[in-house]
């Protein structure tokens, strides 16, 4: 008989023998099934937060900052550098033949949560084109801000959060006082975090001549380099040149690792414990089919098939373990909003967390089963065969 037949003969009787041990295997399954949801778990709130950032940002943004810079609101870009930037080489224009460069006037501003506590958030001071570059921010309440009044409108997460932040609600930041003229949406994406106002009102009430950054719509992905090179070269400015999406990623990354690490960890320390209950289910298993595996190899088949069979078995608990547990992450935590580092975002458990759990979960079954494959393989005949 070939190996495969011998394997898939051994593998089909192991299988037919698994309702025989429903209660050591479903311990297996349970196990891997409460590593892999804890994991995932934890893993969603990066990948949330990732996804929350990126919301709205497409492959043809861009993002101009001064050189050096750690973060946005630290820049300095003047007027005449903006139009420098807004006049480059790539930029695309709207309906009307205007460059669709936003320069952003960035402030941190404290405000009071709900609950009393104070916490710092973005505020923007955006020109026009800001609104043509971004359709997907409407209002939801209230009216838009006016130029040259200080007036503000509040991201949806924002006036939830915190005090005086509602329609017509008047609230001090840093002094001076705006009034609180509509809440927006902005698909999901992190401005809903922020406060609005105009560009030119936000410099005025905040004692800033420049503009910390400016956002760039590309006529298509491939024209950033040439954007990039015509700003980088020009000796009247002294700027970085990002996609918006490397960007973010790399502001995040250090959240995101801290993030990963921990569910990382989490999944590796119960992952041991897991391993070890494999272990035992299988160490059963092969005690309890003794005789039928001795009496197989003294027929004539080898010990791969053996071993094959007792790992495709561990692996068979291992994979529904890992679908449930994804299952109880989705069902419990999928879209449910958290607070944290001043954002609101959702948790997102995705096809990737998915595959993810799928392999961690193969790793446990293939662990588990390895030790108690090779016994099975080594049993001697003689004395399997008189075991009772």
């Amino acid at each position: 008989m070939s190996l495969l037949k011998q394997i898939w003969a051994v593998t089909a009787m192991n299988i037919r023998a698994l309702p025989q041990r429903a209660g050591t295997s479903l311990v297996t399954v349970i196990g891997v099934a409460t590593v892999i949801a804890v994991m995932v778990s934890l893993l969603a709130i990066s990948v949330g937060l990732l996804q929350s950032i990126n919301k709205n940002v497409r492959p043809d943004d861009a993002i101009v900052l001064t050189s050096g810079t750690a973060a946005t609101y630290m820049g300095s870009i003047s007027r005449t550098a903006a139009a420098i930037i807004a006049d480059a080489p790539g930029v695309k224009k709207d309906a009307a033949g205007r460059p669709m460069a936003a320069p952003q006037a960035l402030v941190i501003v404290e405000v009071t949560k709900k609950n009393g506590d104070s916490a710092n958030i973005g505020f923007a001071g955006v020109s026009p084109e800001a609104r043509v570059m971004d359709p997907a921010l409407h209002l939801i309440a209230g009216r838009r801000f006016l130029p040259a009044v200080r007036e503000l409108i509040a991201g949806r997460s924002a006036s939830a959060q915190y005090k005086n932040l509602a329609v017509g609600d008047h609230i001090i930041l840093r002094g001076t006082e705006w009034s609180v003229v509509g809440v927006f949406e902005d698909n999901g994406g992190q401005s809903e975090n922020a406060l609005i106002g105009d560009s030119e009102t936000v410099m005025s009430a905040f004692q800033r001549n420049s503009f910390q950054t400016v956002n760039v719509r590309l006529q298509s992905p491939d024209a950033f380099n040439r954007f990039k090179d015509a700003l980088t070269s020009n000796p009247q400015l002294s700027v970085d040149v990002k996609r918006t999406a490397d960007y973010t990623k790399e502001q995040l990354k250090p959240v995101t690792s801290i993030l990963n690490f921990v569910g990382y960890f989490i999944g590796v320390v119960m992952a041991v414990g897991v391993v070890f209950g494999a272990i035992n289910t299988m160490y059963s298993a092969v005690d309890a089919r003794a005789r039928e595996i001795a009496t197989l190899r003294a027929i004539g088949f080898g010990g791969t098939a053996v071993v094959i069979s007792v790992m495709v078995e561990s692996l068979l608990l291992a994979i529904p373990g890992a679908l449930i547990g994804v299952a109880i992450a989705w069902a419990l935590f999928n879209g449910r909003a958290i607070s944290s580092l001043g954002l609101t975002f959702p948790l997102a458990v995705t096809p990737g967390l998915l595959e993810l759990a799928v392999v961690w979960a193969l790793v446990i079954g293939l662990i588990g089963g390895l030790a108690p494959s090779i016994r099975a393989a080594n049993l001697p005949v003689a004395t399997a065969l008189r075991a009772t």
